[in-house]
């Protein structure tokens, strides 16, 4: 047992980094490698300030400070750990090299230096990182070849360098290795803590060597990736014909504005351009210069060539992003609790060489976990102090939320209304959509509900939204809420509130399948407290669905309206029961103390499904009422320049009330679209100001939990790129598509593609974020199951999954590893493709959702966009229906329906319009462009009469529209 536990800490997600360098390698700049056969390790020295794949893991209370520097990968023991603190034993402060592959009966030579500033105690070993733990090494000594010794760890006396030089025979093969030092708290199997908190420890001049042959050395399982430098930076899946098309290019400053051309797949020259002139990125620290090629609108597969530089290829046509919406939604599929999956439902084979390699038993069926009374930061690792006296909940199905087994309603809330809101976009006759993209069966969605005829992606909500419901507080529930420690105030009644989150006690590590995981790792399902940000979240998406189920399932949708305002009457009177910023242990934290948004957001859905006018003052009570804004202040936000998030919900509730503008007056209806369009102008402008056209821009945070506070006790400070940096691009990216859809201007579309193009390789890092699109894209994003970089047993993800992208908090210890540096780097460069990158490379339901909705709307009205129409008057609205001045060079006066012919039809629905009608359909935005037949800027009865005049022959069809 005592090896097995050794051997098995592989602790991830925010309290680990244990790592193996594969597609990841793409990223590294030029390490010390050997320059001998033989050597297994990928680094032996530090003198370059890298130290990767040698990396530091944490677990429990164990906390660790590195830096790489001096030529010494050099570490801090803030707290060893230990059982009395909560945590295991020695192993709660590691250090350790993974990747390894030992063949038995070959013979190894190890050396390597370690230097405390106290005296202590260390345990080293190379062996199995998982089952079946055998350690072919230890302290000195092969396996059974230490007389007993080898079990015991080795003495450290303080400023003396502790030098290993030993030779060993492995008697078995180990193909998932490690190297690991081990150096924490005291427990079972250690008897003191290794060394006291502070002391300092210095590792230097590893080395592990196959005397026998180089097969396994680290450089050849772990080859370097070929990326080409200085390449230009391209959208490496492709560009719509029909809209802006931007690439860049690295330069010298200094450079003058320089000639393009564009290379069909056969190397001939198709085009040519002159760039932009060169100036200086900040977001990059890069001087580039844009190239434009947005009038070639030939179908094809090109590169581009500038300076003697070239560019991976890509893709010009209307079909470029053909197959990947189904591949983003697939996300949720696969990331369902409580199923087993199935190879049928499972849409790409991403990396794997099947489709079945996907595939896993159904995990935490049930799903009990036990009701938590108060808020604890943290238990004992053996989960002796997990609260068992308010009973479990059994909390089966939904989705699991990011890498881990996690289930948040708060952040299961926004996803819900992402996907809904991107199915009820389509109700909307404002847009290009077809209803019957989300219809049951339609291939859009691929999921075991196909065939039921309910829309796919409602089934796919549903299974969230079922969850949720789970998650109601139920009555004679009692809890303890420290108002003086979290703010907010505590009523002690919660029936009907909705508590906060669901996931185990502690960490697990990553290569875990869901079913099969607890025993081993010692973990307990835990529900926390109810917050009032969970009960509005649950309010604000039972409403929505409510309102979207109601043509299919009218039980269903009574059942969710009913509880929806039940839940909301119970957050009223719990109006700051909030959930505190540092539960971070076991699952994501998801803090939030300002509210006032989430009620905002809820009031909105509840009014536009029931038009009762109390929601109505409620929501007009919010001091953003019918805004959409682009600074975000709450949750976990300070300043972010984008629209919404999970923690800033009130765009959402603006949103959705443009989808229903026709339950609203006049002038509330066109604060809507003003503030829409406005914020969709401010994410344009930032995209004109930047080098790589990204809508989006850093902001200055801090990081209690992982970051933590400086020596003088103040929270350390970032300015850069915040976690997750790529879905406030998607996000804002939505509010360009909004922006689009009630203007129909091409700026606001091609924002939103200009945005994609970063996602899809248009960066500093030449790198697509997205898994299986691109030519050089990731490959491991940090999820549990989807862990092959760490073990070969478990998968590669599948195709279609958005990476959370660059972050300069880089909170975790293995990209730091790069050494990396807070406040040094170019955000755009504070990345690395990793599964132990968990700060950089997380990948979420919230992140993957707008992800699907933008790639759904650009390949709906991105091949329809005609460059010849001219917005030249904003929009207004009038009593929920729109008119539009507009000049353009194709509309077909008269046909109002848009169905491809002037007839009788297009007289009736230009009637109805004008005598606002409510119960009839609105014409489109294009069909308002058509019924401009006299060419005054208005739409009225003179336009009526000019239809029928051209129907009975009087006039021509040329005098319909400009003379």
């Amino acid at each position: 047992m005592l090896k097995k536990k050794i051997g098995k800490i592989v602790t991830a997600s925010a309290v680990t980094a244990c790592v193996l360098v594969n597609a990841t390698a793409a990223m590294l700049p030029s390490m010390s490698m050997v320059a001998f056969a033989g050597q297994q390790l990928g680094q032996t020295d530090f003198d370059d300030g890298v130290g990767l794949p040698w990396h530091i893991c944490e677990s429990g209370p164990g906390k660790l400070k590195f830096d790489i520097d001096g030529g010494t990968y050099n570490i801090e023991i803030v707290n060893p750990g230990g059982k009395a603190a909560g945590g295991e034993s020695r192993w709660d402060c590691q250090f350790r090299h993974r990747g390894l592959i030992l063949k038995k009966d070959h013979v190894y030579e190890v050396k390597a230096e370690v230097t405390a500033d106290h005296d202590g105690q260390i345990y080293t070993k190379i062996g199995d990182a998982g089952s079946p733990y055998y350690e072919a090494w230890h302290n000195g000594f092969g396996n059974g070849e230490g007389g007993g010794d080898e079990w015991n760890c080795m003495k450290v006396t303080a400023n003396q360098t502790l030098t290993i030089s030993s030779t060993f025979t492995c008697k078995q093969d180990v193909e998932v290795g490690e190297w690991a030092w081990q150096f924490g708290g005291a427990g079972d199997h250690q008897a003191t803590d290794c060394f006291p908190a502070g002391t300092k420890l210095k590792f230097d001049n590893m080395s592990l060597i196959d005397t026998k042959d180089s097969t396994y050395d680290y450089d050849v399982l772990h080859p370097k990736k070929t990326v080409p430098e200085g390449q230009v930076r391209v959208n490496q899946v492709g560009y719509f014909s029909t809209l802006q098309k931007q690439a860049t290019a690295v330069v010298e400053n200094g450079t003058a504005a320089q000639k393009f051309s564009l290379l069909d797949a056969s190397g001939k020259e198709v085009y040519t351009g002159t760039s932009s002139e060169t100036r200086y990125d900040d977001d990059s620290q890069q001087y580039i210069q844009v190239l434009d090629f947005s009038d070639f609108t030939t179908a094809g597969t090109y590169t581009i060539s500038c300076g003697g530089k070239g560019s991976y290829s890509f893709k010009i046509g209307n079909d470029v992003y053909d197959g990947i919406l189904t591949d983003a939604v697939n996300y949720f599929y696969q990331n369902r609790s409580g199923i087993d999956l199935n190879e049928k439902y499972i849409t790409s084979t991403g990396e794997n060489e099947s489709k079945s390699d996907l595939v896993h038993v159904a995990g935490h069926v049930p799903d009990n976990a036990y009701i938590q009374s108060k808020w604890v930061k943290s238990y004992q690792a053996d989960g002796s102090d997990v609260d068992k006296s308010s009973g479990q909940l059994n909390g089966e199905g939904g989705w699991y939320d990011a890498g881990d087994h996690g289930k948040y309603v708060v952040n299961g809330g926004i996803s819900v209304w992402t996907l809904n809101n991107m199915y009820e976009r389509a109700l909307d006759s404002e847009n290009n959509t077809e209803e019957s993209k989300w219809a049951d069966n339609s291939g859009t969605v691929v999921i075991p509900e196909n065939g039921n005829k309910i829309p796919d992606i409602l089934d796919e909500t549903k299974i969230e939204q079922d969850w949720m419901l789970k998650m109601i507080v139920p009555s004679g529930y009692k809890m303890t809420y420290n108002a003086a420690e979290y703010g907010g105030a505590d009523t002690g009644k919660y029936e009907n509130m909705v508590f906060h989150k669901l996931h185990d006690h502690k960490w697990t590590g990553l290569g875990v399948r869901p079913n099969d995981y607890a025993e081993e790792w010692g973990t307990i399902r835990i529900v926390k407290p109810p917050s009032t940000a969970a009960t509005l979240n649950f309010v604000a998406t039972a409403a929505q669905s409510a309102r979207l189920w109601a043509q299919y399932d009218s039980d269903y949708a009574d059942k969710l309206i009913a509880q929806a305002k039940l839940s909301y009457t119970a957050a009223k009177a719990n109006p700051e029961l909030y959930a505190p910023l540092d539960q971070a242990i076991g699952g994501g934290a998801y803090g939030d103390t300002n509210v006032k948004d989430d009620f905002y957001w809820a009031a909105c859905e509840l009014y536009a499904t029931t038009q009762d006018a109390t929601y109505l003052t409620d929501m007009k009570s919010y001091t953003d009422c019918f805004k959409v804004t682009t600074n975000l202040e709450g949750g976990e936000n300070n300043g972010s320049f984008s629209s919404f998030n999970w923690g800033n919900t009130a765009g959402l509730g603006t949103l959705s009330l443009y989808l229903n503008r026709d339950i609203l007056d006049a002038a509330d209806a066109k604060t809507i679209t003003d503030s829409i369009t406005a914020a969709a102008d401010t994410y344009v402008a930032k995209e004109n100001e930047q080098g790589y056209g990204i809508p989006y821009c850093g902001a200055t945070f801090t990081d209690a939990i992982n970051l933590g506070y400086d020596d003088n006790g103040k929270l350390i400070e970032v300015t850069g790129y915040e976690w997750g940096s790529n879905s406030f691009v998607v996000n804002n990216a939505i509010v360009m598509a909004y922006a689009y859809d009630i203007t129909k201007d091409a700026k606001y579309i091609d924002g939103v593609s200009t945005a994609m193009d970063y996602i899809f390789g248009r960066n500093a890092l030449d790198f697509s974020y997205v898994t299986g699109y691109g030519t050089y894209h990731c490959e491991n994003p940090h999820h549990r199951f989807w862990s092959h970089e760490l073990d070969s047993s478990f998968p590669y993800a599948p195709s279609g999954v958005m990476s959370g992208g660059a972050n300069s908090g880089i909170q975790d210890p293995y990209v730091r590893g790069m050494g990396y540096k807070l406040g040094v780097l170019a955000p755009q460069l504070c990345y690395i493709d990793s599964v132990e990158a968990w700060s950089v490379n997380e990948v979420t339901i919230n992140w993957n959702s707008p992800f699907a909705w933008v790639v759904s709307f650009l390949e709906d009205e991105a091949p329809l966009v005609d460059r010849d129409t001219t917005q030249t008057t904003a929009k207004t609205t009038e009593g929920g229906t729109t008119s539009t001045t507009t000049t353009t060079g194709s509309a077909l006066y008269g046909d109002v329906d848009c169905n491809g012919k002037v007839e009788i039809n297009d007289i009736v629905m230009l009637s109805r319009y004008v005598a606002e009608d409510s119960t009839a359909k609105a014409p489109s935005a294009q069909g308002l462009i058509n019924a401009d037949c006299e060419y005054n800027g208005s739409i009225d009865s003179g336009d009526i009469t000019a239809i029928a005049r051209y129907l009975a022959h009087i006039i021509e069809a040329s005098e319909l529209g400009p003379q």
